[in-house]
């Protein structure tokens, strides 16, 4: 079981419902619903009955909420043990950090980092560079933002969870809708304000299994570029929540339903590495550290 697995089932035992745990946890309903499964599977138990269309705990779902909060709590706990060991080395690490990533962040997220008490370098970089310069050992790790969650060649920590948006222009059809279905790309025209595309690989699959194939779209380097695009097409551009809280006024920023993949923030390393504890180290001290300002 993934840590992140167990966040998820903690979050829906503290909820009315699937959907509210998702919001919380910037995930969809359809991935809580299934770490939910996944877990009453393993351990051969039933977490939870329906009662007026509310979740309620069984007795099951009480005794492991209990443990399971003990688990995460220990985890944690680990965690800043290691970091507490493997920061006393003078020895910086050397971070890549893909290009996207600070403008998908809170302002002063840098700063954090950087301030690490361990000492950082950071490396900005394309994504696909990140993660090839990760597997080459070229780096001590590399900190990227995506819709993807499997990095064969190199392993990964996932330290946060961000939700997508659309950018749409005020005119549009959908500028009046409370969030944008998977669905209503058929047909349309996407932004992808970035400077590649391969860290969209989950929505392309996504849109394919769903059987939306009527779909053209352009990776836009300039943001002045997209917002013209935006305003004056019926293109759709695909942004972070940051970009959303500072979108320009003249548009319009509605998130995708839960169906759409979510942004994964992750740190991508090499578990044989010898600096790979204090990696793990920095990544759980950001981890710490964006929860509280994306709460």
């Amino acid at each position: 079981m993934e840590t992140q697995q167990l966040e998820f089932v903690l979050a829906a035992m503290k909820a009315d419902s699937f959907a509210e745990a998702a919001r919380k946890c910037y995930t969809s309903r359809q991935n809580v619903s299934h770490a939910v499964k996944a877990t009453e599977r393993e351990f051969g138990i039933v977490l939870f009955r329906r009662e007026d269309k509310k979740l309620v705990l069984t007795e099951d779902g009480k005794n492991f909420s209990a443990k399971a909060q003990r688990v995460l709590d220990m985890v944690r706990e680990m965690h800043q043990i290691a970091a507490h060991d493997e920061l006393q080395t003078s020895d910086s690490l050397n971070v890549a950090i893909s290009t996207a990533l600070f403008s998908a962040l809170p302002p002063d997220a840098g700063e954090m980092l950087l301030n690490w008490p361990g000492g950082v370098r950071l490396n900005e970089m394309d994504y696909e560079d990140c993660i090839r310069r990760t597997c080459d050992g070229s780096v001590d790790g590399a900190l990227v933002i995506s819709m993807n969650r499997d990095y064969p060649g190199c392993d990964s920590y996932h330290i946060a969870t961000m939700p997508v948006y659309a950018w749409i222009g005020k005119e549009s059809p959908l500028a009046h809708q409370q969030t944008v279905a998977i669905e209503e790309l058929e047909g349309r025209q996407l932004l992808l304000v970035s400077k590649g595309d391969s860290q969209y690989r989950q929505m392309f699959l996504i849109l394919r299994n769903r059987g939306i194939h009527d779909v053209n779209y352009s990776v836009i380097t300039g943001i002045d570029l997209a917002h013209e695009l935006v305003k004056r097409t019926d293109s759709i551009g695909v942004v972070s929540e940051v970009f959303a809280m500072n979108a320009p006024s003249d548009t319009v920023v509605i998130p995708f339903d839960g169906s759409f993949p979510a942004w994964q923030i992750q740190l991508l390393y090499q578990s044989f590495a010898e600096t790979s504890r204090r990696t793990l180290a920095l990544a759980h001290f950001a981890k710490e550290r964006l929860s509280d300002k994306m709460r």
